[in-house]
């Protein structure tokens, strides 16, 4: 489960074997509190898949990153796909 980028108390990661699979997407949790579910966007259309227990101002936070951030963010979905490492971006 590399974790792909952090900003402040949003940790955004990707599922290695989702991204075999599936289309570039993120999974999204708050960095604080325990048992939580993730949310997943695509990286491509900004859809949201699941909300997971984000709220909607978090959700429009994750989403406004990845759209500032969707290229580095696509490379990173693209890298551990192909079994390359990863360092974690910090988002600002």
């Amino acid at each position: 489960m590399p974790k792909i980028a952090i900003y402040k108390f949003l940790t955004f990661f990707i599922f290695a074997y989702d991204a075999l699979n599936e289309p570039p997407h993120l999974h999204i949790v708050k960095e604080k509190g325990t048992r939580q579910r993730s949310a997943k966007i695509w990286l491509e259309t900004f859809k949201i898949a699941e909300t997971g227990t984000l709220n909607d101002k978090e959700l429009n936070q994750a989403i406004s990153l990845i759209k500032k951030n969707q290229i580095i963010l696509i490379d990173s979905f693209n890298k551990v796909k192909n079994g390359q490492k990863i360092t974690t971006i910090k988002l600002k």
